[in-house]
């Protein structure tokens, strides 16, 4: 079968192709494209250099460093400072604690060792004592405890441990808001019956100014010091006769008048009557006042003065000042010191020989009563000497050494070292004291002094400051008021 298709007409399509169009280039505009581009980079190349230009004269830079050092260390500084007044105000806490807690010791161990409290009744009077003491420095007693009161019977001590919460100022910032304030003591008392007898300087060298012109004389300090002492050793006392004081004043001799009549002594051989021409006609022998350093076997000892041990006349210019037996009489003795008066040169191994005679048994019979002392040994009783000297021992009468600092030095200390060594074997303790001295006088003092604590109980005073201290600390010493640590 055959197939015709109808013809279609066709339209013709016209096609148009569009071609680039070559421009010519313009030489103008392409240079001026280059130079802004160079310019451009040149720009920021100065750029560059000058930032880095800047950048290490910065580092170069010094200007300003204390500014930014300051800012950067004003933070640690500011609680640096805030916590030292927190520190301070600790140390402050501590010292009154410390200082109330070594008094209310103190007060209490008088009161036991007076006889005015008993061991049983210490720790009621130590609080009542704290609580006083306390409000007196500002510090409220119901802030402190009080975490411990040891009464030892056994080695007569008692001890107080205390501490307070102190709030903290700055150091709360960073949490720490209290610390603990914590101080403690102990003071040791005595009951033992006390005998005391001080040995004092009144040579010639004491009425000397002790710093130059205008300044008080060794006398005065001494008296003012010697009578605090007294004061501090009769102070409370309950019972009359727990403590006893006598006084052995000295210079080249010794004036023993109070028992001159009851002693054996060797006199002294003293013309009565003269002839014409100043020779002697008759000789007598007399009996003064005054007393030197004894001869024999028993110079070094504390035998009694009998006809087998007499003990050596003077005949050396008699200090005023007579010595003063032991008694319980505190204006008497006060008194009798006011009366010093500074004469002589210094012999003053005499001097502690009339010291252990003072305490000893041996010459009971030669003191009047009340004055007689307890034996070496006996069970609640102490024996003290207080031996004081401004210098050189240079006067040994025996010898015939006056006023020299070597003959008569060397003897006079010699004799007073053995003493020395003699009453501490008795049982005596020696508190010693050197007062603007001398080298010579200072190791003297030093040698006699006992030991106690492995401490020698040894004063060296430049003035009246430090002699009034040495008489103080020396007094609560003897009556057992003293702090152990």
């Amino acid at each position: 079968m055959e197939t015709t298709m109808a013809a279609n007409p066709v339209k013709s399509v016209s096609l148009t192709v569009l071609r680039p169009r070559l421009v010519k280039p313009n030489p103008v505009a392409w240079r001026n494209v280059l130079i802004r581009a160079s310019c451009h980079a040149k720009a920021r190349g100065l750029m560059m250099k000058r930032f880095l230009k800047n950048v290490q004269a910065f580092g170069k830079d010094r200007r300003g460093n204390f500014a930014i050092v300051f800012v950067l260390l004003s933070v640690p500084l500011l609680l640096a400072a805030s916590l030292s007044i927190d520190v301070a105000r600790m140390f402050s806490v501590h010292n009154k604690l410390a200082f109330a807690v070594d008094a209310v010791a103190l007060a209490t161990t008088q009161d036991l060792t007076l006889g005015t409290i008993s061991e049983d009744d210490a720790e009621e009077t130590v609080r009542k004592y704290l609580d006083a003491n306390l409000d007196q420095r500002n510090i409220l007693a119901s802030e402190v405890t009080v975490d411990d009161i040891h009464i030892d019977k056994v080695n007569r001590s008692a001890s107080i441990e205390a501490h307070a919460m102190m709030p903290m100022t700055f150091a709360g910032i960073v949490g720490y808001d209290k610390h603990r304030v914590a101080a403690e003591t102990k003071a040791q008392f005595s009951n033992t019956e006390v005998e005391v007898v001080m040995a004092l300087d009144l040579t010639g060298s004491m009425d000397s100014n002790i710093s130059g012109w205008g300044s008080p004389t060794k006398l005065s300090a001494l008296k003012s010091s010697a009578k605090l002492a007294v004061k501090t050793l009769f102070e409370d006392v309950s019972e009359a006769d727990r403590i006893r004081v006598g006084l052995v004043p000295y210079s080249e001799a010794v004036n023993a008048a109070p028992v001159i009549d009851s002693i054996e002594t060797t006199g002294v051989t003293v013309c009565q009557r003269y002839r014409w021409n100043g020779s002697c006609r008759k000789w007598k022998t007399v009996y003064p006042d005054c007393v030197a350093e004894r001869t024999g076997s028993q110079k070094y000892t504390d035998a009694f003065a009998t006809s087998a041990a007499k003990i050596t006349s003077s005949e050396y210019d008699c200090p005023s000042a007579e010595i003063v037996p032991m008694t319980t009489d505190e204006s008497k003795l006060k008194n009798e010191i006011n009366n010093f008066r500074a004469d002589g040169c210094t012999a003053g191994h005499i001097a502690i020989a009339w010291s252990y005679y003072m305490l000893s048994s041996k010459w009971a019979a030669a003191w009047p009563a009340g004055s007689d002392p307890e034996p070496f040994g006996e069970a609640g009783v102490s024996k003290y000497a207080i031996i004081m000297t401004d210098g050189e021992f240079n006067t040994f009468e025996t010898g015939g050494y006056s006023c020299s600092s070597y003959y008569g030095a060397k003897q006079s200390e010699t004799y007073a070292e053995n003493l020395c060594s003699a009453m501490k074997t008795s049982g005596i303790k020696i508190y010693s004291i050197a007062f603007a001295a001398g080298s010579s006088a200072e190791t003297l003092m030093r040698n006699c002094a006992s030991a106690s604590a492995g401490k020698k109980l040894y004063y060296n005073a430049t003035d009246e400051d430090d002699l009034e201290a040495a008489f103080l600390e020396i007094a609560r010493d003897i009556k057992g008021l003293r702090l152990v640590n």
